[in-house]
């Protein structure tokens, strides 16, 4: 049999399993925080065997890397996808939307990257370089829609980027705390479209 042949199987496979040990991960990171996030029961709560995570990613460190680099690719992709076509304040509004609209739909990723967030600052400080680097994706991810709509002409000219870029990432953490604590993320959906057109108001150039 073709090498090559078996070879995409098994790396299918392989991917596969990745991807359901960093949501059992995420999911018991969720429930427990990262102490209690155990890597045997990780790889038995993702169908697999006690050892497989230690065998795939080597250590608990690793493996929470791995889950903030799962976080920020996947939150990345659907931040391109839902965007779509949409350009200047439709993008940037449809961008701020998404992010809270997130933290509703995806309540595994969105708790365990608050938990990580923390224990980076505290119990985990070898984590705090990638926590560190996922905040600076998020936010150029965010300052690019800024930066395309003043191109376009359709914000104030005196606009500070980066500041709005800092402004929109903390109201939306925030925001998203106090729902995940209050137990309202179904809020979530309405709060995000009050902000997004609210800053769109302050932000944009009014009709000429």
């Amino acid at each position: 049999m073709n090498a090559s042949v078996e070879l995409g199987p098994k790396k299918e496979r392989r991917e596969e399993s990745d991807r359901r040990m960093l949501r059992a991960a995420m999911a018991l990171i969720r429930k427990k925080g990262i102490s209690g996030a155990n890597l045997a029961q990780i790889g038995l709560d993702a169908g697999y065997s006690k050892g497989l995570p230690v065998q795939r990613f080597g250590t608990k460190l690793a493996l929470l890397i791995a889950v903030l680099d799962a976080i920020e690719d996947r939150f990345l992709r659907h931040v391109e996808k839902r965007v779509g076509d949409r350009r200047g304040c439709a993008a940037l509004a449809e961008r701020i939307r998404l992010q809270l609209d997130a933290v509703r739909d995806m309540p595994d990723s969105a708790i365990a990257l608050y938990h990580l967030i923390v224990e980076s600052m505290g119990a985990s400080p070898d984590l705090q370089p990638r926590v560190a680097s996922l905040q600076a994706a998020y936010h150029a991810n965010l300052r690019s829609y800024l930066k395309q709509a003043q191109d376009m002409g359709e914000l104030l000219p005196d606009i500070d980027i980066d500041q709005s870029a800092r402004m929109i990432s903390g109201t939306i953490s925030g925001m998203s705390i106090q729902a995940i604590v209050d137990g309202h993320t179904d809020r979530l959906a309405d709060d995000a479209t009050y902000l997004a057109e609210m800053f769109i108001r302050h932000v944009a150039r009014g009709p000429t």
